[in-house]
């Protein structure tokens, strides 16, 4: 089968190159997909460069989230051959999916919707349905809340914009480009913040009337988090997502926890209930359907783009990118 794969690490334009190896056997609980299409995020350009804590060694072929058939399936996984199912990959096996198949634990795959286009399914998981397990299941957030998002032009942050406002919230997203504040108000934020014109902690404060934001919703780690627990309410959330400023997540004392009368929480669309992941797919499904949330997807490229669209990532890139594997890989 035909993947991307770097030896080495280092810029994805340089090192990564598309070879033929193997089609992977599934084990226990795992499924060899046949990928239709593929998320491109950052941690993909991160692990080719070696700033990835997930993928310490090479060789390394990128793709965290798929969608895609199931070809064949190990001992218990969920779901039958022949399934269009949404899942995660097993990139850190050297399975990720910027190939024409990969491996997919069944742990957090869901079945994809049947009215939902591939490329708009590629990104669900690692997006919408994380976001609804931060703010439904974990900052149990309430209509008229206020929601600041901390990345609010990236994939994850542009997603929990457009759920938020579907469950009633208000939101400020930050940037720190002012150029991507239109881009966030089409996804819904009530007001967006500039990080490179003053401080944003005080615009928080004004835009609360003085109470700070009940949830933060945090795509960027260091070194904003850090600043941000000044910008959150007594009693809120902190909810942690992604380290898009940095190479690991952030380090919040117990005693900044404490002082600030704040709980910290995590998001992983892999943990959570069963009851919660039933929930989240009918409300997702349903919203969907309604038009109420949409992916928003900056480009779609082909498989030869691969290794150009990684070197977009970091800044360049509003919403996000899908690669399109599925009979364009021969």
């Amino acid at each position: 089968m035909k993947a991307w794969r770097a030896e080495t690490f280092g810029k994805p334009s340089d090192v990564l190159k598309l070879v033929d190896i193997d089609i992977p056997i599934p084990g226990p609980g795992e499924a060899l997909l046949r990928v239709l299409a593929t998320n491109i995020g950052l941690p993909d350009r991160m692990m080719l460069e070696g700033r990835y804590f997930l993928t310490p060694t090479p060789p390394v072929t990128p793709g965290q989230e798929v969608v895609g058939i199931v070809e064949t399936a190990g001992r218990d996984y969920p779901f039958p051959i022949g399934t269009r199912v949404i899942g995660g990959t097993n990139f850190t096996r050297g399975s990720g999916g910027l190939a024409q198949y990969c491996l997919s634990p069944g742990v957090g795959a869901v079945l994809a919707p049947d009215d939902m286009p591939d490329e708009q399914a590629a990104a669900f998981l690692g997006t919408f349905h994380v976001a609804y397990v931060g703010l439904v299941n974990r900052a149990r957030a309430k209509p008229g809340e206020t929601l600041l998002v901390l990345g609010g032009s990236g994939g994850t942050g542009s997603t929990a914009t457009q759920l938020a406002k579907a469950l009633g919230l208000n939101v400020i997203a930050t940037v720190r480009d002012g150029n991507k504040a239109a881009f966030c108000r089409e996804q819904g934020a009530d007001h967006v913040i500039n990080l490179k014109a003053g401080s944003f902690i005080e615009q928080v404060r004004a835009l609360t009337g003085g109470k700070g934001a009940d949830i933060i919703y945090d795509t960027v780690g260091s070194p904003l988090a850090e600043q941000a627990l000044d910008a959150i309410a007594i009693g809120g959330r902190y909810i942690l997502i992604g380290f898009a400023g940095g190479s690991t997540f952030p380090t919040i004392e117990p005693f900044n926890i404490l002082t600030h009368g704040i709980s910290v929480t995590g998001a992983l669309h892999s943990v959570r209930t069963a009851e919660e992941r039933d929930d989240a797919i009918a409300t997702l499904g349903r919203l969907f359907s309604e038009g109420k949330i949409s992916m928003p997807i900056d480009k779609i490229i082909s498989f030869a783009e691969v290794p150009e669209a990684l070197e977009r990532l970091g800044g360049a890139v509003n919403g996000k990118l899908i690669a399109r594997i599925g009979g364009q890989c021969s």
